[in-house]
């Protein structure tokens, strides 16, 4: 199959080195056997970076939403091949290593990830805070939460097929644009593969558009708002695992005295308050899994929904506990044992409730699809 090539140049007045920049992604094209164009997508630059960048033969798409990410993806959408290339403008990147790129996209890989480290730093490139702790820390705990093998998740040269970025669904429009690729990529289980390349100081140095703390902090909540649902699914369902025994055994035993300590009534309420919490959190983990993309770890399946089953035991405890009390004239009660009662008929109507309502949702997103 005869491939061709797209290199996306996010530019943001660059006018000092955007030159630079085409005439060696041009020739880093020039070094595969495939043919190719290069995309300067400009974010707003107030100099000389657009003319010059057609000068030189670029192709120019201008984007009105700011940010790097919202650069790059203005400048994929606007790609003409299936392969692409991403690398900024400032000519730190070395674009003549396009084809380490190519070839294993070329072998199948879908997402191709230049390391830094591995190619070579130049000296004074990359400041000490990011190269000895922002980035090893950042790439550390995304490798962590994502399961991927990728030792530089922060450079932004790579290369990968448009029918990757199809799948991926990127939405970032910052810096966290690198770190949601890799993420998405690796939930979707992508082949995904990395190569040495180098970074070296500009030819022409200017302030970096990175803001270190601003960015780490963004990069950081993407990283966990995409594991989330991975988390918080664990998490819920082994307390629930545990509260729902212990409440089952208070309720069974209940009052208790160990040593000195009475458990009864009010710890029976504390565990009913506990355990309902961690169900209602699971009912709206189940409703939030329904708005996130495939790659997310959707259930192939519905899951059984019983909340209909749920409040009807509920409502039948609590008739059972109102037939109980006319049994003494509506009188005085065994209190221990009518605060189980009513503790479990709240519990099953409640979470009921709860999964009907989810139950709706689900069915609602279902007929709205497009």
């Amino acid at each position: 199959m005869e491939y061709k090539i797209s290199v996306i140049l996010p530019c943001l007045n660059e006018e000092n080195t955007i030159e630079f920049c085409i005439n060696r992604a041009f020739e880093g094209i020039n070094n595969t056997p495939y043919k190719g164009e290069v995309i300067v997508s400009d974010n707003g630059s107030t100099d000389n970076s657009v003319k010059i960048a057609k000068k030189a033969g670029a192709k120019i798409v201008n984007i009105k939403e700011k940010g790097y990410g919202s650069a790059l993806r203005g400048g994929i959408e606007a790609a003409n091949y299936e392969f692409i290339i991403m690398g900024d403008s400032d000519s730190t990147y070395d674009f003549t290593h396009i084809e380490r790129f190519t070839n294993k996209l070329a072998d199948g890989f879908e997402l191709v990830v230049g390391n830094r480290f591995k190619g070579g730093i130049e000296k004074n490139a990359m400041p000490p805070l990011n190269k000895y702790i922002g980035n090893p820390l950042l790439t550390y705990i995304a490798k962590k939460l994502f399961n991927s093998k990728i030792g530089d998740f922060h450079c932004g040269l790579r290369a990968f097929t448009k029918k990757a970025y199809e799948k991926m669904e990127l939405k970032s429009t910052g810096m966290e644009f690198a770190t949601e690729m890799i993420a998405k990529s690796s939930l979707l289980k992508l082949k995904i593969t990395e190569v040495p390349t180098t970074l070296k100081i500009s030819i022409n140095p200017r302030k970096p558009h990175l803001k270190p703390f601003r960015d780490g902090l963004r990069h950081l909540n993407l990283m966990f708002t995409y594991s989330f649902l991975k988390l918080s699914k664990f998490g819920v369902n082994l307390f629930i695992y545990l509260f729902s025994t212990s409440y089952v055994l208070f309720i069974f035993l209940s009052p208790v005295k160990i040593g000195s300590v009475n458990f009864s009534t009010g710890t029976l309420n504390v565990l009913e308050n506990i355990l309902l919490m961690f169900l209602v959190l699971k009912t709206m983990l189940g409703i939030s899994n329904n708005f996130f993309p495939d790659f997310l770890e959707r259930d192939n399946k519905t899951s059984r929904n019983y909340g209909l089953l749920f409040l009807t035991l509920g409502i039948s405890i609590y008739i059972y506990d109102l037939l109980y009390w006319k049994t003494s004239n509506f009188g005085q009660l065994n209190d221990i044992y009518n605060l189980k009662l009513v503790s479990i008929g709240s519990l099953l109507t409640t979470y009921g409730i709860f999964e009907i309502f989810r139950s709706v949702i689900e069915t609602s997103i279902n007929y709205f699809k497009d």
